[in-house]
């Protein structure tokens, strides 16, 4: 047994004890299996800070994420910490359609699509999503984690290599580990780094680079123009995640790929519906013959149950109404341009970026949560990035604006974030009484306002 480790049994739905002194039948003096669980450094900072009621993260909200959203503390805050970009998630439409698939369909498929989970619903927005894109195909998922996992983990076999940006989302990390192919990381928005490596590849190894269109803790775009042409000389295949471009950049709001010129060059996109599509679920874009593959062989399609009914029906409206109405796009690039202006006047200028992300650059995990909850004290919600989102050291605020904020609330949050981020710098307490914000539901009396 390793030195300083006791032996454990489980007991039942909680931690583990130590064992007795072993006797005849008694268990095996194992390792915990679960340890890696009850030892996390991070679950435990979490844990720590819950009890403490310094919390930073799973902030619950008592209404849905509109500009000005009502949260569980009875407070009404500008919520920059949303990816409701277009703002759809509100929208009449998006929701009387959701609550008409619900009645029609019922609350759940209650199965697989390759069994008696798909529905007219399902086919009709594959139909729709593979249209909007231009590609002979689109598979739907339950999530934009299971469309990476979908694609990715039935490309390549072994002696073949994927190819992923340091920085890419989780998702698509975990989904190349599970391909049959070797993973092999490359430095984050460096050309260089990819050729590197793609150049010492055997001759005849298959290749699959994977990036993510628009980095979402960041809000940084990939060079895509130049790995699209990289991937042709090398004859790899190109999949980009599309969650955080989609609804947002381009001439028709396909993402970075249709903003980079690329679109007609890469070999799939992947999308998540929780963002512009005011939904949840994914999808993969792509080719028949290769949708084909994804439909036979991946774990996400064959083994889980289909999308479900209403979730389907609102990321279906919301995609028509995102190709009906091209200002929503507008309005949202002019909201994130006057929120990266007004934090920059005010002395904390954002990461270099496109889109509706917008990050600030925070350093330390004691650091960012300070300034958050100077933030969040001070009336706006944002997000808390730090590690493992963000290597060690180089936490963010992590900022999203959305279609429907009016310019009056960026401004405003915009003060606040960067007193929130100046305070900390200087180790100077961040001013937390401001106005209610404009837009701000009448709350009862005696709620903090």
């Amino acid at each position: 047994m390793p030195h300083g480790r006791t032996a454990l049994v489980p007991t039942p739905f909680g931690t583990s004890a130590p064992t007795a002194d072993a006797g005849p039948g008694a268990a095996p003096r194992r390792r915990d299996a679960f340890a890696p669980l009850f030892d996390s450094p991070f679950a435990q900072m979490l844990s720590r800070q819950e009890r403490e009621g310094e919390a930073t993260h799973a902030v619950p909200t008592a209404g849905a994420p509109l500009p000005v959203t009502r949260y569980d503390d009875g407070r009404s805050r500008v919520n920059l910490g949303s990816n409701n970009y277009l703002g759809l998630a509100g929208d009449a439409r998006v929701v009387a359609a959701g609550v008409a698939a619900l009645r029609q369909y019922g609350t759940s498929a209650t199965g697989s699509r390759v069994l008696n989970g798909t529905s007219r619903l399902h086919l009709t927005l594959e139909e729709e999503l593979a249209a909007f894109y231009g590609t002979e195909a689109a598979v739907l998922t339950s999530s934009g984690v299971n469309a990476n996992v979908a694609l990715l983990s039935t490309v390549g076999v072994a002696g073949d290599t994927l190819l992923v940006d340091a920085h890419a989302h989780a998702s698509l990390h975990a989904a190349a580990a599970a391909s049959r192919g070797t993973v092999v990381r490359f430095r984050h928005n460096t050309v260089d780094s990819l050729a590197a490596r793609l150049d010492r590849l055997a001759p005849e190894a298959g290749a699959v680079v994977a990036v993510d269109g628009v980095y979402s803790m960041t809000g940084e775009l990939a060079p895509l123009a130049e790995i699209a042409e990289l991937c042709a000389r090398h004859g790899a295949r190109l999949v980009v995640d599309e969650a955080h471009g989609l609804g947002v950049l381009g001439a028709h709001g396909r993402g970075a790929v249709e903003a980079t010129g690329a679109l007609g060059r890469v070999d799939a996109v992947t999308i998540a519906m929780s963002k512009s599509l005011a939904s949840v679920g994914g999808a993969v874009l792509t080719s028949r013959a290769a949708a084909d593959g994804i439909r036979a062989m991946s774990m996400p399609y064959v083994f889980s149950a289909a999308n479900d009914p209403a979730a389907t029906g609102a990321a279906l409206a919301a995609l028509r109404v995102l190709r009906a109405e091209p200002g929503r796009r507008d309005r949202l690039a002019a909201n994130a341009d006057l929120l990266r202006d007004a934090l920059t006047a005010a002395g904390t200028p954002p990461v270099p970026g496109r889109g509706a992300v917008v990050a600030v650059r925070t350093g330390e995990t004691e650091v960012t949560r300070r300034a958050w909850h100077a933030a969040f004290d001070g009336g706006v919600h944002v997000n808390a990035v730090v590690h493992p989102a963000v290597p060690r050291g180089q936490g963010v605020l992590r900022m999203s604006v959305m279609a429907t904020h009016t310019p009056d609330q960026v401004r405003e949050a915009a003060a606040v974030v960067a007193a929130a981020v100046l305070a900390t710098r200087v180790g100077v307490p961040a001013p937390v009484a401001v106005p209610a914000p404009p837009g701000a539901p009448q709350l009862p009396t005696g709620a903090m306002a």
